[in-house]
């Protein structure tokens, strides 16, 4: 006989452990590829996300987004400014605060990483059949909702 209540303890745990292991096979592809580049996943990361925002981020709102720290931000950005990927822009409302705008540069480069990590993406993918993934894409999605803080998302109507 199965007991069932252990099976589910032993299934959430292979499910942890799997989307952890997964998240950590994806980051060191991608960490590969980008190498190969010349690229750190922060510097990818730090640029997608302010190629994506609707308009110029601080660099505390990019160190949100990318769950890291404000000192680890801005030496990434100052290597960035370095490198001519991203320039730091005074907001006209605040003079201390720092937006980060990306350089033409940077707008190449992010082009050109865009499509090598789509490539690694499509590579993982290629297994998974389209319904399965669409399954599989809103799941994750439905498993976050009870985890994130409650004002990122609307309480009972």
């Amino acid at each position: 006989m199965i007991d069932e209540s252990r099976l589910g303890l032993d299934l959430d745990e292979r499910f942890e452990k799997a989307l952890r292991k997964t998240a950590i096979v994806w980051r060191q592809a991608v960490d590969h590829r980008l190498r190969r580049l010349g690229v750190s996943r922060l510097c990818w990361m730090t640029i997608a996300a302010a190629m994506r925002a609707r308009s110029p981020l601080s660099q505390s709102t990019l160190a949100d987004a990318l769950a890291i720290s404000p000192t680890s931000m801005v030496q990434a950005i100052d290597c960035m400014v370095k490198e001519g990927l991203v320039k730091r822009e005074s907001s006209a409302s605040d003079r201390r605060l720092k937006r980060i705008v990306v350089t033409d540069a940077g707008a190449h480069l992010y082009s050109v990483l865009k499509d090598e990590v789509a490539a690694i993406r499509r590579q993982m993918l290629a297994m998974v059949e389209m319904e399965r993934l669409i399954h599989l894409t809103e799941l994750l999605e439905k498993l976050q909702e009870p985890l994130r803080p409650s004002s990122e998302h609307p309480g009972p109507q």
